[in-house]
């Protein structure tokens, strides 16, 4: 079945031709003609180095970044509004960014990235609207504004192409509530970026939190500066590492999940 042609309806029984239609797209996921709002801005070490779990290691400098990015189509998922919250680490010689959060607009967008490649995706309201040189990114959930960027524009820059690396922890939890399903896998995605047009400015920038979602616990120190870019996104991913299930179970009912607890006691 060829890309463009819709199917009338869905089958529980995939025919051999889609399934491997969709692996192609596993394998390769393009998110095209997104806007990506992107505030980078210096935190405390020691927040860095709590948050981190077993297989990553704090970057040399204590950097993070958060950004708003709206993606017109993919070849995956239809288009959707998303966020993330990042902090510098690394695996060994490989450095990129440990992803704490990724709201999304669509279902559709939160199960693809989380079964695939563990990304910690949660459903949230995301807007990204821009007015002359004026650009706000937000990420509201549970009522509650976790990422808030008011930036100003205030020149142009080189459109830029590269590579980058995203970490995350891919895991699933036993059915019979005792551990995980497997050992967790640390996963290396890398971005391929081709950016079409990029603009830079300031920005002021703050976080919140809810009781599941604690952005706000991240200090945000110094920002360094705002980029605003059209951009195409390729994906990849590898698993790097396999990690110790009792030392990664604090850590996965804290970034990935709710807080179970407290939706009991609603």
């Amino acid at each position: 079945m060829s890309p463009g042609r819709k199917r009338a309806t869905m089958d529980f029984v995939r025919p051999d031709e889609e399934a491997a239609a969709v692996r192609d797209a596993v394998r390769r996921p393009k998110f095209l003609d997104a806007t990506t709002l992107t505030v980078s801005f210096r935190t405390d070490p020691d927040a860095v180095e709590r948050l981190l779990s077993p297989g990553l290691e704090p970057a040399d400098r204590p950097l993070a970044r958060a950004e708003v990015v709206s993606v017109a189509r993919s070849n995956c998922v239809g288009p959707f509004d998303g966020g993330g919250l990042y902090v510098r680490a690394r695996h060994g010689d490989r450095e990129g960014a440990c992803c704490l959060s990724m709201p999304m607009s669509t279902d559709a967008a939160v199960r693809w990235g989380r079964e695939t490649l563990g990304e910690p995706k949660k459903r949230a309201e995301v807007t990204l609207d821009r007015t002359g040189e004026g650009v706000r990114g937000t990420v509201r959930r549970r009522g509650e504004r976790l990422v808030d960027i008011d930036a100003r524009l205030t020149g142009s820059q080189e459109p830029r192409s590269g590579e980058a690396t995203v970490f995350h922890y891919k895991y699933l939890p036993a059915a019979s509530g005792e551990g995980f399903h497997t050992d967790p896998a640390l996963v290396a995605v890398t971005l391929e970026s081709e950016q079409t047009s990029a603009q830079r400015g300031s920005a002021d920038l703050s976080l919140g939190s809810t009781v599941h979602d604690p952005l706000g616990s991240i200090p945000v120190e110094t920002v360094r500066g705002v980029t605003c870019a059209e951009t195409d996104i390729a994906l990849s991913a590898e698993e790097v590492a396999t990690v110790v299930p009792e030392a990664f179970e604090p850590y996965a009912f804290g970034v990935g999940m709710d807080d179970w607890l407290a939706l009991a006691n609603e």
